[in-house]
């Protein structure tokens, strides 16, 4: 018996030893890669068309808009591909719309129903990319929004060079949203805008990805994960983008000069509202920072819900008539 106990506790050892150097490496895989969400992945599946709202739209000439397929790089060389699509009228004014992890250019596509129900586009050109592993752009690690900022500060650097664009409206969504903050908010990628005297004249937030760390840790307890693996996880995942994760939190990143808006559902379980709660506390300053809570949609569905598609619409309008065009 003691022989046989020895060799079971040398098992079980040697499995929780496996356990805990195998399951950290395979969950931050989890965290910073992801299935690439091609045209073809999308198109061809009708689970995904409906998620994505596309009803047979699949380019902007569908909604009445002319566009120009635009392939480009990102700051580090991975491919990317974009949509541009040129104002009605003359304007040194882009609008980015940014969109989220698993998915596309594709999906984002039917907010053009908002800009042509606004006439958004005789004041904005418009920009609608693939970031990286999305579409039609090159797979690549996205690490939760971190160089997905990279790609969207790659987009604002391409509008100024290519069309002559110099002030901007970012319009993420989800981990879109995250991209959004680092392109304004992780220093090295400022800078870039500021050397080039690029203005960001203000930020929309549909469902965002608020809190990187709180959402890892989010997911991983629901999932049964104890606190040990998280840290551990967490630590790695920090150290491959330079130490930032604790600064990947819109609290941190927000740069309150901006107008910014931000539309949240109550009953999203994605990017829950008790984590945008915790970061819009967390804030000391609230100026220019306007949240619109919403009843009922899911993740990213805010728009495309009957019952909040109105609503979605005047948040909008109002955002840009009082906080954005009023600076003008």
């Amino acid at each position: 018996m003691g022989k046989r106990l020895i060799v079971v506790l040398i098992i079980i050892a040697g499995t929780f030893a496996i356990i805990w150097i195998d399951l950290p490496y395979y969950v931050l895989d989890r965290i910073k890669d992801y299935e690439p969400y091609t045209f073809e992945m999308v198109l061809s599946d009708t689970a995904l068309v409906n998620k994505y709202a596309i009803r047979g739209h699949s380019k902007p000439e569908d909604y009445g808009f002319r566009s120009e397929e635009v392939n480009f790089i990102s700051l580090d060389s991975t491919k990317l591909n974009a949509w541009y699509i040129p104002a009605k009228r003359p304007t040194n004014r882009c609008l980015i719309f940014i969109h989220g992890r698993t998915s596309n250019r594709l999906k984002p596509m039917k907010y053009l129903a908002l800009i042509d129900s606004l006439s958004l586009d005789t004041l904005y050109n418009i920009f609608i990319p693939d970031l990286r592993n999305s579409g039609k752009a090159e797979p690549a690690s996205t690490y939760m929004g971190y160089k997905f900022g990279e790609d969207v500060t790659a987009s604002i650097l391409l509008m100024h060079k290519k069309y002559d664009q110099d002030t901007f409206l970012l319009y993420g969504f989800s981990m879109g949203a995250m991209a959004v903050l680092n392109a304004i908010g992780r220093p090295e990628l400022r800078r870039m805008l500021d050397d080039k005297m690029l203005t960001v004249e203000g930020i929309i937030l549909d469902s965002p990805l608020s809190d990187v760390k709180e959402t890892i840790h989010d997911q991983m307890d629901d999932i049964g994960l104890p606190m040990v693996f998280f840290n551990k996880v967490f630590d790695m995942y920090s150290s491959e983008i330079n130490d930032f994760g604790e600064k990947m939190k819109l609290s941190v990143l927000r740069d309150p000069r901006i107008p910014m808006l931000i539309l949240q559902s109550e009953d999203d379980e994605t990017t829950k509202a008790f984590v945008l709660k915790d970061e819009l506390e967390a804030m000391k300053n609230k100026d220019n920072l306007t949240v619109v809570w919403f009843q009922g949609p899911g993740h990213v569905r805010i728009f495309q819900d009957h019952a909040t598609k109105g609503k979605y619409i005047r948040a909008i309008e109002m955002f840009l008539i009082n906080s954005v065009m009023k600076k003008q």
